[in-house]
């Protein structure tokens, strides 16, 4: 008599999935009567473990050989001796195997000690019959796998066009999410690259979205796995630019379920066309404030007296025009209700409401998430403080200088606040209409000369004040003997009626030329 004995001959054969669910199971080989297989070492729970793949193996160390979630076929040639099992079973279990299928043929049973390390480590044993080729058993489960991989297309199929129907009939992307969310009972998040929420409804921390962008910005292939088991399934087609993608994060250890993976890729396909059509109405949004300009497209959006803060954001190198249309996208992922336009230079100017704090903390926290996929560019913003209605130029003067000095910055991304601790800083929140009406008032006679007389004060009048006063470094300069760099300042002061001796009337004159740009 065979001293191997079934685990539990009471086991109930009743199917353990959950209805619709189109996966093999270790109970699928232990109920088909034909192979006559029995369960030597494993639990009610073993009987639900899905099964990937089969392999067969007889070496003394079958790392190599096997992978994880596979039924490993055994026909023990390997055992020379009882302390053997031990070995060949901890390389199994390290290996991540779903269960073990041993053969009777050598030895007449499954000896005790294969059964005893199998129960030490926790993996699941099934005794094959002696007359039953471990071929026939790999031919069975073929079978199932085809079949279930065609359950699973066809439910999927089914799963997709009730998807499509229901978004073409209004149900929003977040409802269709939680919906598939409740249906494998699984927490899942649809983000931008910039880790802006699109749709979820479950909480989630800040440091997990920073690995799940890493990952969708970085991983040479999607789906990918974060480090603590969030699954990140792209949405849409690859993209070149990947910092215009938008992605799925499933919670930990959703990736074990193949149904579950198949179900939220059915949901991306719905989901990328709510991407592309919110791509079509940010592009009529932009045509507008494109035609009208940020500005004044600002002020008529804002009720007058809103405190807006203005915003200038840059890639430098400027990069290509897809390039600069990726960045001004990434900047209303960040800031969705800004208004936005392109400057001369390529750069995304923005004017939204808030305040400046807010505005830096966003934009450092959404933009730095961007920074894997730069391969080498950076990016750099500058914001202004709070500003309304006709300074809002003002303001996008203050944030380009604020933009200037985080180029000086290290990192891959740099974000500034503008510094109103300096006259100039000041001055850049003042105004258009005031700026310019006071540099007219004090250099306008000297703009006027020049046109007349080609003297050539303002170069001159820049150069002065850019040496502190220094006659001698002027004139080393400007290759010109000092005398002809004391005529000019001369006509400068009396064309100003200003002392540029006295540190008033030069700081009046230096604000006045950096008014004029």
């Amino acid at each position: 008599m065979r001293s191997s004995k079934p685990a539990d001959p009471a086991a109930t054969t009743a199917d353990p999935r959950p209805e619709g669910v189109t996966i093999v199971l270790l109970q699928d080989v232990l109920d088909a009567p034909e192979l006559g297989i029995r369960l030597l070492h494993g639990d009610a729970a073993a009987r639900t473990l899905p099964l990937h793949r089969a392999c067969t193996t007889d070496m003394p160390d079958p790392t190599r050989y096997v992978s994880a979630g596979s039924l490993v076929f055994t026909g023990l040639v390997w055992r020379r001796a009882p302390e053997d099992s031990e070995a060949f079973v901890a390389h199994l279990a390290r290996a991540g195997v779903a269960a073990v299928a041993a053969g009777e043929a050598l030895f007449g049973e499954v000896p005790a000690d294969v059964v005893d390390a199998c129960a030490r480590h926790g993996l699941p044993l099934l005794a094959v019959p002696d007359d039953v080729p471990f071929s026939s058993v790999i031919e069975f489960l073929t079978r199932r796998w085809s079949g279930a991989r065609m359950d699973r297309l066809q439910t999927g199929l089914a799963r997709q066009r009730r998807l499509l129907a229901a978004f073409a009939d209004g149900h929003a992307l977040d409802e269709l999410l939680a919906r598939v969310c409740r249906e494998f009972d699984v927490p899942a998040w649809l983000f931008t690259a910039t880790g802006t929420l699109v749709a979820g409804r479950d909480t989630i921390g800040e440091p997990v979205i920073d690995a799940c962008c890493a990952i969708a910005l970085t991983a040479p292939r999607l789906p990918a796995e974060t480090a603590d088991g969030h699954t990140v399934l792209p949405v849409g087609a690859a993209l070149r630019d990947r910092t215009t993608a938008w992605f799925l994060v499933l919670g930990a250890g959703a990736a074990r379920s193949e149904d579950c993976v198949d179900a939220f890729t059915e949901l991306a396909t719905v989901a990328a066309l709510e991407r592309v059509r919110r791509e079509d109405r940010l592009r009529a949004v932009w045509d507008t404030a494109d035609a009208r300009g940020v500005a004044d497209t600002a002020g008529a959006t804002h009720p007058a007296g809103t405190p807006l803060v203005a915003v200038v954001v840059e890639r430098a190198p400027t990069g290509t025009p897809e390039q600069r249309i990726a960045l001004r996208a990434a900047v209303h992922d960040v800031l969705p209700s800004c208004v936005t336009g392109l400057d001369a230079a390529g750069r995304t100017v923005a004017v939204v409401a808030g305040t400046e704090s807010a505005v830096v903390a966003t934009l450092t926290r959404r933009l730095g998430r961007l920074a894997p996929a730069l391969a080498g560019a950076r990016i750099v913003a500058g914001v202004s403080s709070t500003c309304a209605g006709e300074s809002i130029d003002g303001g996008i003067r203050s944030a380009e200088s604020a933009a200037a000095i985080a180029r000086g910055d290290a990192g891959p991304v740099s974000v500034r606040a503008a510094e109103l601790d300096s006259a100039v800083g000041l001055l850049s929140a003042v105004p258009d209409r005031v700026r310019r009406a006071f540099a007219d008032r004090t250099l306008g006679r000297v703009l006027d000369y020049d046109r007349r007389t080609r003297a050539d004060l303002m170069t001159t009048l820049e150069t002065f004040l850019d040496c502190d006063g220094s006659w001698r470094r002027t004139a080393d300069r400007m290759h010109l003997h000092p005398n002809t760099v004391r005529y000019r300042i001369g006509r400068v002061e009396a064309l100003t009626g200003r002392n540029l001796a006295h540190i008033g009337d030069r700081l009046d004159v230096f604000l006045a030329m950096r008014a004029l740009g």
